[in-house]
């Protein structure tokens, strides 16, 4: 998997029902899996949800804030007062005809917010009556779109600490870094395939990241703060 495709990667929701002797199926796709809100932006964003299938697709759609995003702590809290959390996601139920798209839409309630915001919103489908007496195995597959609301003036403020093959990376800012195409290079490298690949990782605010290393060399990450995006070396 490549990094850009890391960066948009979707959480999959895998339920499992009983599937009639037709062979119907509803299936479903998304056209983005993370939204993000920046300050420079419109309050408002809409992803596509399209049904691939031959019968319609019935959906609820669920958003939650996460509370202390990137810790132990980490808990999911589902919005009930859209005000309060600072997300609004229309509609919550919905009906892809077959071959057909429909939108969901995100608002971002509270630009001018302090804290960054950190939300997960399901796009769930709903199994319809089972009528057919054959069986079988139906896979329906449902997504978790990431959401994130930039406070007012964000921040970036990664620091790392080094004490040779051990990395420390903190992020004291107000937003997000999201790093990712991490890799390790000999000092004197010939080929790429030399290099030792590191994993992705989000860093939500006061989250920090210790990573053991394959030897003392500079490690590389790309780094995306919003729609920023950068390269660091950490020696």
């Amino acid at each position: 998997m490549t990094a850009i495709s890391c960066f948009k990667r979707i959480s999959s929701i895998i339920l499992l029902a009983l599937l009639g002797a037709t062979g119907a199926r509803a299936e479903m796709q998304i056209d983005n899996a993370i939204v993000i809100f920046e300050p420079d932006m419109l309050a408002r964003r809409d992803i596509t949800v399209t049904n691939t299938g031959d019968q319609p697709l019935y959906l609820n759609v669920t958003p939650y804030r996460i509370i202390h995003p990137g810790t132990s702590r980490q808990r999911r809290e589902k919005i009930i007062d859209p005000r309060s959390a600072g997300l609004l996601v229309t509609p919550s139920r919905l009906v892809v005809p077959p071959q057909g798209k429909k939108r969901v839409r995100f608002v971002n309630l509270d630009p001018a917010r302090e804290d960054e915001g950190v939300f997960r919103v399901t796009i769930q489908p709903v199994t319809g009556e089972l009528t057919s007496q054959g069986t079988g195995i139906k896979v329906m597959v449902g997504y978790e779109v990431l959401v994130l609301a930039q406070p007012k003036n964000p921040k970036a403020d990664l620091v790392a600490s080094r004490d040779g093959t051990r990395l420390l990376l903190r992020n004291r800012g107000n937003t997000d870094v999201y790093l990712y195409r991490g890799k390790q290079c000999p000092a004197a490298i010939a080929d790429e395939a030399e290099c030792t690949p590191l994993h992705d990782r989000r860093l939500y605010p006061g989250n920090e990241w210790a990573l053991e290393l394959a030897n003392d060399g500079p490690v590389e990450f790309q780094l995306a703060i919003g729609s920023r995006h950068s390269a660091r070396t950490f020696d």
